[in-house]
């Protein structure tokens, strides 16, 4: 019996603008944690100015999201979109998630009662979630993952550098991978965002 040939997938300029603004509005969010988490314990002079480049990131991050549903809204239904990735998606991504959450859950736990170190709770999320990215890019065939997976990785080691080298409180294991990961996630999802509004 002869196998009949696969159908190619066929996705539409308004999908694509919809699942665009779907990633587009967990970026934001998941920024929006780890920017709550890291703010929290940053006080004195650079509060203010913490705060303040937050909400234009922030505020450029919404952006995105609404442009991007606005433009799925504005676009007729028969316009074809760039053909998908081959072989993106599949079980493998759900592997990735479930190993993810695994991971932290165990790391934290040891690092909260058997090292009592709970300011590094949150310097181990940021080196797992960065860590993640890497096979999800790979998994999602989507390379600019692997940019923000670098990016999030950075920040631990800006915070290793803050306490280990430079004498900074321990304290910077949690502002600097905190804000530094929402910044990443922000500016990450206002690019990428504006980029499937030029290209989907």
């Amino acid at each position: 019996m002869e196998k009949t040939a696969a159908r190619p997938v066929i996705r539409t300029r308004r999908d694509q603008l919809k699942n665009g603004g779907r990633a587009s509005l967990i970026g934001t969010a998941f920024g929006v944690m780890w920017f709550a988490l890291g703010q929290a314990v940053v006080h004195g002079a650079a509060r203010p100015f913490v705060l303040a480049a937050g909400a234009l990131l922030f505020a450029a991050s919404a952006a995105t999201v609404v442009r991007l549903f606005l433009l799925a809204r504005s676009t007729p239904a028969s316009v074809k979109g760039a053909p998908p990735a081959p072989g993106g998606g599949g079980p493998k991504f759900l592997t990735v998630l479930l190993v993810e959450v695994a991971v932290l859950g165990a790391g934290n736990n040891y690092i909260r009662t058997t090292l009592d170190r709970p300011e590094m709770m949150l310097s181990w999320s940021a080196l797992v979630v960065g860590a993640h990215f890497f096979p999800l890019a790979r998994t999602l065939r989507a390379p600019m993952l692997r940019w923000v997976g670098a990016a999030m990785l950075a920040t631990v080691a800006l915070a290793a550098v803050a306490v280990l080298a430079l004498g900074a409180d321990k304290e910077a294991w949690r502002y600097v991978p905190g804000l530094g990961c929402a910044a990443v996630l922000w500016a990450g999802t206002a690019f990428s965002g504006l980029r499937a509004g030029r290209k989907a």
